[in-house]
């Protein structure tokens, strides 16, 4: 074997493990093992042949140049040895494979982790802390993706038909035994018509014959029809004429039949004898009977002539009798094909259909009357004053509705029980598109429902189902009116329509299918009544006495069709089809012994959903069809799963553990227990989602997990259920469940993946305590936190049970704990939930929020014996909770603090003083949250207590010795620069006030050398900031002015001495930033507006004479200076200008480039800004003074440009060599 065969083993196997797995998904576990083992046969064919191939080949090389077979000079060990070698040889290829992708595999991890490495070492620890926490909200939804993206076990289910159909085809019965007996035919003809009730069904043979079959109809059972049968004939006729009509009455005491020499006999059924023979009345065959009471009746013939019969009994001789006849059609103006009545009772079969049509209706009455034949005495209008249905009337009062059906037209009318005349209720005209002479079908269903309001009355629905040709129809009759409800088409033309139920009706086609439709015209299911080999009219018969307007014959299927409930009959020439509507437990008891376990189980399913499409055994409501299956739908899954586990303990159980000590056969023993952990998975998750779906956890924790338990699968059963979890499909688990569920986990290393479903769980289902208690044993952080904040609303305790870790923990097993800490802290703060991807906190929540953890962090300390503690209370007589953190991690504690107070909208203290009491604010949304002073508040106590630590009250700064073995130190001088930075950004921001120690402590720093990490201009802005913030009383400005000297902060030298009013004392301070050069110009500018008299002239003196190095620092600050205080004073300034060439040389050159452009360039002077600003360090005077020389027009120049004035710009070119 090459190489590249072993590749096509690799590919092989997977394609049919993939087999495997769907055919025990469709549930048919036993055909799967069956499959699996087909699919191995083959494959060791193929490689056998390929084999042997091999071995042809290398024969076909050893053959001789003279056509001789060498290969006969091999014997059977050489051969032998030569497969050895080649088996050996592709083992090792393979091994070589494995080996490499092995090394890959390897170099993937080690390049994954140093990437990880770098990534950690470039990020600080709190940052890499948050990425953590990311990464494990990213994980769990990798979980929750993995989850969604694996199919549900019953997932697809019935997007396909299921192997059992809606309609159960059966034509072994007794009557079609007894047509198939050789002496029927001879003795009583050929099938001609079909009639049932509910108690019997009937046939007619062509030799006049009536055989009844006793048959008690139920829903829930087929046909019982083991009955003797039951022969009528007039035996006084010598010559029987064929049955041509048939039906039973109300009762089922009397059978009208109807035969084709126009003569009609009332049988009595239980008596075996003619009740009434009638002759004379029907001059051709009569094709159609109804009775509409029990004591009328309307029949008519193939020439049209419709009567309605009325029948008495004689008391004394107790003998039927007919009390009158009279003629509803005549047949002059239109043939009526068949009549269908709307009877309350439908209790007994009918012997119509019905299909819809795209037709127009009319309820005009006009041409009515002569289409009657004129013997009622035309018609009564709708609004003639009688009721059909009347509450109020008496059943004596009552009318009988009834559709005729002609070939142009379909009438629906009420005949009275006086039969005086008769009410017209709809016309329904041939639709178009339907053939020329095609038959219609109908059918009615009557239904009671209550109405919304608030009598008690009922209000009587009825359905009318009109199929004609391929169109159909459906009407609802409510309160003596038609209302087209539906229309469809059909894809062939309709031979019969009846109603299984108001819900579903069934239509009859042409192809010999039977299409069960819902009132709304959804197509449910569609079979096949014809039998394999057999042509149409060999199932169906049909009637030919009607003929169209050519002249031709049309096929009539009305006497061939019959409905009793939801089954349906169709009399055949040799044989009588039952189609019946399954009910619905046989339904699924028929899928489970096809083995279709997974389609069983999904219609129970939708059954429970309330989708009863199809079903007529079951309740209306919803709730009233999951009290009646669900005893059902519990025992059909204990008895899924027990087959499944016994096919397991059959099938793979029992080979397990034979394997000896060869490692082939080890290795076999490994591939049947993977095989029996994937049907237990398999089983487990049907299990799970069936349960959950018809809401019986119960069952599920109880007895099916007790299964699972028992046949040692009790971990795999616990794993199946992470998925629907991940889904917030399984929302909640009992504590017993939930305690096996984490010690699983726990034992395999997973309790990341246990966080992650405790995080989709229902809080208020679980046992609170219970689920508490195993997080903090196993250390579930994150967990415990969304248990507190989501379940109770709590966002301080999960802050105290991580402190409690943190204080009994040494240093290095604290510190991942206490960065936990932090995160979530910051989370907190920022208004976040946590962990990270949960939502956020409610505004209404958050300021409370704050103020509680903030408080909570300010508290003193519980743990007396931790070393922070000693070491704290030592040092500062005290150890707040929050000196852990500050301990742990200044940086990152004092960060995430500042996260608390980040709110553009809070206004500095001194503006507030008013407000302290002022009432919580809301935002646009109604949203309370909290007044600024209670902000200002909570900083406040925050650096109080920073500054208590630290010890900035002192004279000297405070160390705090922790007694570990290095007695260490803290802060260190990193650690003390967090800190006084922290408390100097929320003074000079005028968040919190401090006293004047704390304030010469911070800018004794401000101007140290200690801290590295920020360029002298950032710390100089900050000390300025602080200027601003601070009253001057609070700080001794000759001891802060040496320090600024020292640290050449010259803009907060020049800051002091304008305090002082020493303006040429500022000005020098200022004109020392070659830096930020514009703050010169400012004071200047500000001065010389404030000043006036002698201090104005002085200060303008100076300024001139010092204007070479004004020009030097920006020659355009420079010359605005000029054109807004000293355009009177240019030939001074040019005077002071001559001692130095070099900054003439600059104003001149400006003066020229206002003179020929008109404007200036301030790009320099503005990129200076932009870096000012980037440094968060502005002021409204840099802001006033930029936007000035934005916007300033320099139309007229102070400083004339003449010839002398060229003249001496290029002298100064030429001299300065420029």
């Amino acid at each position: 074997m090459k190489l590249v065969e072993a590749s096509t083993l690799d590919s092989v196997v997977p394609d049919d493990f993939s087999e495997y797995e769907q055919t025990a998904e469709n549930g048919n576990l036993v055909e799967t093992d069956k499959i699996e083992n087909k699919n191995v046969v083959v494959y060791e064919g193929n490689a056998n042949d390929q084999t042997g191939d091999d071995d042809y080949m290398q024969s076909a090389q050893g053959m001789d140049p003279a056509g001789s077979v060498s290969e006969e000079s091999f014997d059977d060990d050489q051969e032998a040895d030569r497969s050895v070698e080649e088996q050996v040889e592709s083992e090792s290829l393979i091994d070589k494979v494995i080996e490499e992708r092995m090394e890959q595999l390897e170099i993937g991890r080690k390049a994954e982790k140093n990437t990880e490495k770098k990534q950690k070492v470039s990020m600080k620890p709190l940052e890499w802390a948050e990425e953590l926490e990311k990464r494990q909200a990213s994980f769990g939804q990798h979980w929750e993706e993995g989850a969604a993206a694996q199919p549900m076990q019953l997932e697809g289910i019935g997007k396909g038909p299921p192997a059992i159909g809606y309609m159960q085809i059966e034509m072994d019965n007794p009557v079609t035994r007894a047509m198939s007996s050789p002496s029927f035919r001879p003795d009583h003809g050929s099938p001609q018509v079909l009639a049932v009730h509910r108690s019997y069904i009937a046939m007619g043979t062509s030799k006049g014959a009536v055989i009844v079959i006793p048959s008690k109809y139920s829903i829930h059972q087929a046909d019982d029809t083991d009955a003797k049968m039951l022969f009528f004939w007039n035996q006084g006729e010598k010559t029987q004429s064929p049955v041509t009509a048939m039906c039973f009455n109300q009762q089922g005491d009397l059978l009208l039949v109807g035969y084709a020499d126009g003569h009609m006999t009332i049988w009595d059924v239980q008596k075996g004898t003619a009740a009434k023979v009638i002759y004379g009345e029907h001059m051709a065959p009569v094709v159609h009977v109804c009775f509409i009471r029990q004591s009328k009746a309307i029949t008519g013939d193939s020439k049209g002539v419709v009567l309605l019969h009325t029948f008495s009994i004689i008391p004394v001789i107790n003998r039927l009798t007919v009390k009158g006849t009279q003629r509803l059609f005549d047949g002059n103006t239109g043939i009526v094909l068949s009549a269908c009545p709307l009877l309350v009772d439908e209790s007994f079969g009918f012997s119509n259909s019905s299909a819809q049509a795209n037709q127009t209706t009319s309820s005009s009455g006009s041409g009515l009357g002569s289409m009657m034949g004129g013997v009622v005495g035309g018609v009564v209008g709708v609004d003639s004053g009688w009721k059909f249905f009347n509450e109020s009337s008496s059943t004596v009062e009552d009318g009988v509705v009834v559709m005729f059906i002609m070939y142009q037209h379909a009438l629906v009318v009420r005949l009275r029980t006086n039969i005086d005349h008769v009410d017209h209720i709809e016309t329904f005209s041939r639709p178009d598109g339907a053939r020329e002479g095609s038959i219609a079908y109908a059918a009615w269903k009557y239904t009671s429902s209550f109405s919304d309001s608030s009598s008690l009355d009922e209000e009587r629905v009825s359905w009318l189902a009109l199929a004609w040709d391929r169109q159909v129809q459906v009407a609802k009759f409510v309160k003596s009116k038609i209302v087209k409800h539906k229309e469809w088409k059909l894809d062939s033309a309709a031979i019969g329509v009846a109603w299984l139920d108001d819900q579903m009706l069934v239509v009859l086609n042409v192809r010999g299918q039977l299409c069960l439709f819902s009132k709304d015209g959804s197509e449910l299911r569609r079979t096949t009544f014809v039998p394999d080999g057999l042509l149409f009219d060999d199932t169906i018969l049909h009637h030919a006495h009607f003929s169209n307007k050519f002249g031709n014959p049309e096929r009539h299927f009305n006497s061939s069709v019959a409905v009793r409930g939801a089954t349906v009959y169709i009399l055949g020439p040799t044989f009588l089809t039952v189609s019946r509507l399954l009910p619905w437990k046989e339904r699924i008891e028929a899928l489970k012994r096809a083995g279709d376990w997974m389609g069983a189980l999904d219609m129970a399913m939708r059954l429970y959903d309330g989708q009863t499409q199809g079903v007529v055994d079951l309740p209306r409501t919803v709730d009233s069809i999951r009290e009646a299956i669900m005893p059902y739908l519990v025992e059909l899954l204990l008895s899924y799963i027990s087959y499944v586990f016994e096919y397991i303990s059959i099938s793979l159980s029992s080979h397990t553990g034979k394997g000896g000590e060869t490692d082939a056969l080890i290795e076999a023993d490994r591939s049947l227990l993977t095989q029996r952990e994937e049907q237990y998975a398999r089983v487990g998750g049907v299990a799970v989602e069936y349960c959950v779906h018809i809401g019986r956890n119960d069952i599920l924790f109880d007895t099916v997990f007790s299964k699972f338990v028992a046949a040692q699968s009790g971990g795999m059963f616990l794993e199946v259920l992470e998925p629907y979890i991940l889904k917030d499909m399984l929302g909640s688990l009992p504590p017993e469940i939930m305690q096996a569920l984490v010690e699983h986990y726990s034992g395999k290393g997973w309790l990341q993946r246990v966080e992650q479903c405790i995080l989709h769980m229902d809080i208020s289902s679980l046992d609170f305590n219970q689920v508490v208690r195993l997080c903090r044993e196993h250390g579930l952080y994150g967990a415990l936190i969304y248990l507190f904040n989501q379940g109770l609303n709590d966002f301080r305790t999960p802050l105290e049970e991580l402190l409690s870790v943190i204080q009994n923990s040494n240093r290095k097993d604290a510190a991942s704990t206490g960065y936990r800490m932090l995160v979530y802290l910051k989370y907190c703060f920022q208004g976040l939930a946590f962990p990270p991807g949960h939502g956020i906190i409610p505004r209404s929540r958050l300021h409370s929020v704050r103020e509680e953890l903030l408080q909570f962090l300010l508290e003193e300390s519980k743990s007396l014996t931790s070393e922070v503690f000693k070491g704290f209370s030592a040092s500062c007589g005290k150890c707040p909770n929050i000196c852990y953190l500050l301990w742990m991690d200044t940086e990152a504690t004092l960060e995430v603090l500042k996260c608390a107070f980040a709110q553009d909208s809070i206004e500095p203290r001194d503006e507030l003083s008013g407000t302290a009491n002022a009432p919580a604010s809301e935002d646009e949304d109604g949203i309370v949250a909290g007044n600024p002073g209670s902000q200002n508040n909570m900083v406040q106590n925050v650096m109080d207590a920073i500054v208590d630590i630290v010890g900035l009250e002192n004279e000297v700064i405070r160390s705090v010795v922790m007694g570990t073995a290095d007695s260490e130190f803290w802060p260190s001088e990193k650690e003390f620069g967090y800190l006084i930075e922290f408390v100097s950004f929320f003074v000079s921001h005028k968040r919190a006030i401090a006293s004047k120690r704390v304030v010469m402590h911070i800018l004794t720093y401000l101007t140290s050398s200690y801290d590295d990490t920020r360029t002298r201009t950032q710390k100089e802005k900050e000390v300025i900031q602080l200027f601003n913030a601070v009253p001057q009383n609070d700080w001794n400005s000759d001891f802060v002015l040496d320090l600024c000297s020292d640290a050449h902060f010259h803009q907060a030298c020049g800051l002091i001495f304008t305090t002082r009013n020493q303006n040429l004392a500022a000005l020098d301070s200022y004109m020392k930033d070659k830096e930020e050069p514009f703050h010169a110009f400012i004071f200047i500018d500000k001065r010389l507006f404030k000043l006036a008299d002698d201090e104005a002239l002085s200060f303008r003196t100076t300024v001139i004479s010092r204007f070479p190095e004004l020009v030097k620092l920006s020659r355009e600050c420079a010359f605005v200076l000029v054109t807004d205080h000293f355009c009177d004073k240019v030939q001074q300034i040019l005077a002071e200008l001559q001692s130095d060439r070099h900054s003439l040389f600059l104003f001149l050159k400006t003066a020229i480039e206002v003179h020929l452009s008109g404007k200036l360039d301030f790009s320099k002077l503005s990129v200076r800004n932009n870096q000012t600003v980037e440094l968060q360090y502005s002021s409204t005077d840099l802001e006033d003074y930029h936007q000035r020389l934005s916007n300033i027009k320099l139309d007229h120049n102070p400083v004339s440009i003449d010839d002398e004035l060229v003249e001496l710009y290029l002298e100064v070119c030429v001299v300065t060599d420029y």
